[in-house]
Order: structure tokens, then sequence, then C-alpha cells
């Protein structure tokens, strides 16, 4: 049973990659249906890896589609201070721009400490700990994937 899984995922997330990157231009439409195919396989990956129950998964899930909403949010807010032309700035500006980098990172850190309680009212230490290496995990599948779809 759980080799089929991991035979469909493997499937399914190589027919969406090879699917995205077969085309040159991709609607909205098609570019969230890629997302949604991506993040489909991420939530099976996950909930096999870490052996979620129904409950767990039931209550976990959104929490975690919160915290990654915030997550990314926090993201969007520091990708300014990343793509500045430095020729274009005063020193003085460039150390603002550290400083408020320097924030977010620790907004980013805050969010971490509070979701990682939430998650621990929902699942085990051992849960948890075996999520956060399947989401890095999943994470370097996709990215290996897409190379290889590169090629």
């Amino acid at each position: 049973m759980k080799l089929t899984k991991l035979l469909f995922l493997f499937f399914l997330f190589t027919g969406s990659v090879t699917l995205a990157q077969g085309q040159n231009k991709e609607t909205p439409e098609e570019r969230k249906a890629r997302i949604e195919k991506i993040e489909t396989a991420k939530i099976a990956f996950i909930t096999d890896k870490i052996n979620l129950s129904g409950d767990q998964a039931q209550r976990f899930w959104p929490v975690y589609q919160e915290h990654d909403r915030k997550r990314n949010e926090l993201r969007q807010k520091s990708r300014p201070y990343k793509e500045q032309n430095l020729n274009a700035l005063t020193d003085e500006q460039i150390q603002t721009g550290l400083e408020a980098r320097l924030n977010i990172r620790q907004r980013e850190l805050d969010l971490e400490k509070e979701y990682m309680d939430k998650y621990l009212r929902i699942i085990s230490p051992r849960q948890l700990a075996l999520f956060y290496r399947a989401e890095r995990e999943f994470t370097k599948l996709l990215l290996e994937r897409l190379q290889t779809a590169k090629k």
C-alpha cells in the first residue's frame, strides 16, 4: 500500500513537472492547477512520512496552511531588500534595509516558534521532527525533478 502511494506520487510529480517544463507560456489557470497538484503531492508525501491519523490530518493541515501563508507573507516583505541595486543606495539606506531584513527574519523565527507550539498540540514531538525532515525531503525531490526536467 505504501509503495503504491509513493509510486502514485512519483508519477503525479513527474507528470506535473514535465508538463510545466514543456510549456513556454502557461496561463494563470494552468499555473494554479500545477501548483495545486504539487501541493496535493506534498500533503500526501508528508502525511505518509509522518503517519498522520485521520483525526490528526484533519486538524494538522489547516494549521499548516495558515502557517505557510504567514511565512510566505513575511518572505514577500523581505524580497525588496534582496533585489535593490546597492550602487544606487546610500550607506544609511543600506543600513536601514539590513536592519529591516533582520527584523523580518526575527519575525519568521517567532512565527516558527508559535507554530511549533500549535503543531505539538496536534502531533507528537517525533512526528513534528519527521514533518520538518519530510518537508525538506519533498523540497529536495521537487528541485531534483525540476533539474531533471530542464535537461
